[in-house]
């Protein structure tokens, strides 16, 4: 194994204590057995009374796990980290193709979003080919009731959740559309559930609208969700049935590519 350098705490706009977790959470990664604290500070170059803060630290956050005999190996958290970052990529990977179907077939602008802190996380973007270009970006977050992937992810979520998220962070109006009561947002994420697809109209920027889809796994969970972003000018109310059944369409397909059997199949 090749040991990791003594740590340098003189660099720059870097913080030691943080650098001497990664270190000791590196080294314990590269081996397949327990480390005691002595081994740990030897291999790492790190003081046991700097260490024993560290790894104290780690283990209450189920970083690292301390072994019966007081020796240490990661933690199963790393687990869940990991699988969260593979799903997120996979989703991306896997639905992009079926974006750039619909964003061809609609002429409409197509996101990609997951859940994240209570909000709508943009993972991925397909522009149209039209003229019409917007200024949102991948990594960017909206709220849940001001987007169309944002109603479709909030019309999954469990009663609990979804109050917690609306007690969390409110229902700030962005427009005059905005539906700032909890009462009817869930009474328009009902609607959703039961369409199969979730419409903001001018809610978080006026002239803009947007229809939104649900994308779930092989287990049934909801991973994400798909939308089309339109300047209401090119998406009349009168189109905005086809059109959504259009995006409800792509999202099963994103679904049923990722393992997803819809009931009763």
């Amino acid at each position: 194994m090749e040991v990791p350098s003594v740590i340098d705490t003189s660099k720059k706009y870097t913080v030691p204590s943080l650098e001497k977790a990664l270190a000791i959470i590196e080294t314990l990664a590269e081996l397949d057995h327990p480390l005691g604290v002595s081994e740990l500070c030897k291999l790492v170059g790190v003081p046991k009374t700097s260490a024993f803060f560290i790894l104290n630290t780690l283990d209450q956050h189920r970083y690292i796990h301390k072994t019966e005999d007081g020796k240490y190996t990661l933690g199963n958290r790393f687990i869940n980290l990991g699988q969260s970052i593979l799903s997120k990529m996979d989703i991306r990977q896997q639905a992009k193709p079926f974006m750039e179907e619909l964003s061809r077939e609609t002429r409409f602008t197509v996101h990609l979003a997951i859940l994240d802190q209570g909000e709508a996380l943009y993972l991925e973007k397909v522009e149209s080919s039209t003229f019409v270009k917007f200024s949102t970006y991948i990594g960017q977050r909206w709220p849940l009731h001001i987007s169309g992937v944002g109603k479709a992810l909030a019309s999954h979520l469990s009663e609990e959740e979804l109050d917690r998220i609306i007690e969390e962070k409110g229902l700030p109006a962005k427009t005059d559309n905005t539906v700032s009561s909890a009462r009817e947002f869930k009474a328009i994420l009902a609607t959703a559930r039961e369409q199969g697809f979730a419409v903001e109209d001018e809610e978080g920027e006026v002239g803009i609208r947007c229809i939104g889809s649900s994308i779930f796994g092989h287990n049934g969970q909801q991973l994400g969700a798909i939308s089309i972003t339109a300047l209401r000018s090119e998406l009349p109310i009168q189109d905005i049935q086809n059109v959504g059944e259009k995006v409800k369409e792509a999202a099963l397909k994103i679904s049923k590519h990722l393992g997803y059997q819809p009931s009763g199949k």
